[in-house]
């Protein structure tokens, strides 16, 4: 019954899903015809073109730096893939600090003896904080990354977005500054 209702309620909505001619087509959001102002596909891309990594990131962080970019770029087709964008920062980040000190983290024990999981993106990030890898606020990017890692109905737009990928973009950075 309840999966019925829903079908009925979305069905005065609208699908969110575009045919393919339909692919090329500015999501409203972005084309100034709902939610807020709109932006061209070249100011989004412009707003990206400021975020490149140091050539001694590691290629792995680099590609998926590199994706959250393009999905970022492309939201503008999509909406929905600026929140795609936005939760997939997280994950980069804690492969730059995987790539970066995870090795410092093999072989652990527990109480038991037994194996020890891999670090979270928090252990990862206190570690790397207290080894004076990075300068950003710890406890600032959890709460940030639980917001998005636990689900979010923030509707986000492109400020929202460049503020915290441009501090993830510079932690990255700093993980792997020259010495």
């Amino acid at each position: 019954m309840y999966i019925i209702g829903w079908a009925k309620v979305m069905s005065g909505v609208g699908s969110m899903f575009k045919r393919a001619s339909e692919l090329r087509i500015p999501d409203p959001y972005f084309s100034g015809r709902a939610g807020f102002l709109g932006s061209s596909l070249e100011e989004l891309y412009d707003d990206m073109r400021r975020f490149n990594l140091p050539q001694q990131v590691p290629d792995t962080v680099r590609r998926s730096h590199d994706a959250i970019r393009h999905a970022y770029i492309y939201s503008y087709y999509s909406y929905d893939l600026l929140t795609v964008a936005a939760a997939q920062t997280f994950p980069c980040l804690e492969l730059a600090l995987r790539e970066r000190i995870g090795s410092q983290f093999v072989g652990r024990l527990d109480r038991k003896g037994k194996p020890r999981h891999a670090p979270m993106l928090d252990e990862l990030l206190k570690s790397a904080k207290n080894q004076g890898l990075i300068s950003a606020d710890v406890k600032g990017l959890s709460h940030l990354r639980n917001m998005f890692a636990h689900g979010t109905s923030a509707v986000l737009n492109p400020p929202m977005f460049l503020a915290p990928f441009e501090l993830i973009t510079e932690t990255i950075a700093e993980l792997f500054a020259e010495p």
